[in-house]
């Protein structure tokens, strides 16, 4: 039984992610999911619809985006109508707190709306420690404003979840099922700038997802039925209009004793006065956010941020 566990450890350690794959640095942070108050946060119900028939192909992205409209559509428009905006969003901001272990999805109808505050989901197992990532195989989840890809299928069996309402809180089986996830463009060249300045010519790391069945080595994981209004919201948001649906990844829900007290806690390559100035950076977007919860532009240019809102 010992040897099992190991193995089973072991297989998840090395597949989390591609960078976990080829590199294998990296420490599993969360792999059961801890004790939350899943009563504190927003519910999508799930409908009990019909099981999936036989010969359909469940891989494919039209099933996958129907399926989830079948099984969470109702839920997702009643929670549009009691927030005040269209069903579905025409656009969607996706905030999420590391050390609080929190996931926001912020929508509107049109990127220049103030937006409104959707749903609150709890995060099942990220990196929750505070700090960037800087290198590959670190097992860090990145701090930073990033877009997020919508990708289908995948060789592992954390990707893939069954869609059928009695099975979908299931672990993935590989080729059983669907498989979905959204992955950031980490590394942006700010990134890769803070690698070089704090950890020498060294490969950032890559392939960081937001996905289900609750594992990670630097990736963001949900329970799967959390998963699905996450990723159905992402197909909501007009990206031929607006890009990729953007993500805001903090450390933390700022404050001074949090950003004093972790910068001396984390155990970082950077030292205490890095991370508080880089942590600060930060905090600009997210008290502008909190302030107007106006859409941000994004940018940077001699390795320091520049926020203006849309």
């Amino acid at each position: 039984m010992r040897i099992f566990f190991v193995l089973f450890y072991t297989f998840i350690f090395f597949s989390c992610s591609v960078e976990s794959q080829n590199n294998n640095k990296g420490e599993i942070k969360e792999i059961k999911d801890s004790i939350v108050n899943y009563n504190a946060y927003t519910h999508f119900t799930v409908d009990l619809i019909k099981d999936i028939p036989e010969n359909i192909n469940e891989k494919s992205s039209s099933f996958i985006d129907n399926r989830l409209k079948e099984l969470i559509g109702n839920a997702y428009k009643s929670l549009c109508e009691e927030t005040g905006v269209n069903y579905p969003p025409n656009y969607v901001l996706f905030r999420a707190f590391k050390l609080e272990k929190e996931f926001e999805i912020w929508v509107a109808d049109k990127r220049t709306d103030t937006l409104k505050l959707l749903a609150t989901l709890p995060v099942c197992a990220v990196d929750a420690e505070p700090g960037p990532k800087l290198r590959q195989g670190d097992g860090k989840t990145p701090e930073g404003f990033y877009s997020c890809k919508i990708l289908y299928g995948s060789s592992n069996w954390f990707m893939w979840i069954k869609l059928n309402a009695s099975e979908i809180n299931n672990y993935g089986r590989v080729n059983q099922g669907s498989s979905f996830k959204l992955c950031i463009d980490y590394p942006l060249p700010i990134d890769q700038s803070r690698t070089r300045k704090t950890a020498g010519n060294v490969n950032s790391g890559s392939a960081v997802c937001i996905h289900g069945n609750c594992v990670s080595a630097g990736c963001i994981s949900f329970k799967n039925e959390n998963f699905l209004p996450i990723f159905l919201s992402a197909k909501f948001h007009n990206s031929d209009l607006y890009g990729f649906p953007k993500i805001h990844i903090y450390p933390f829900r700022f404050t001074e004793e949090l950003k004093n007290e972790q910068s001396e806690l984390v155990n970082s390559e950077m030292s205490s006065a890095e991370l508080k100035s880089f942590w600060e950076e930060l905090e600009v977007a997210y008290k502008l956010f909190e302030k107007n919860h106006k859409s941000l532009k994004v940018n940077f240019s001699n390795n320091k941020y520049t926020f203006t809102e849309y």
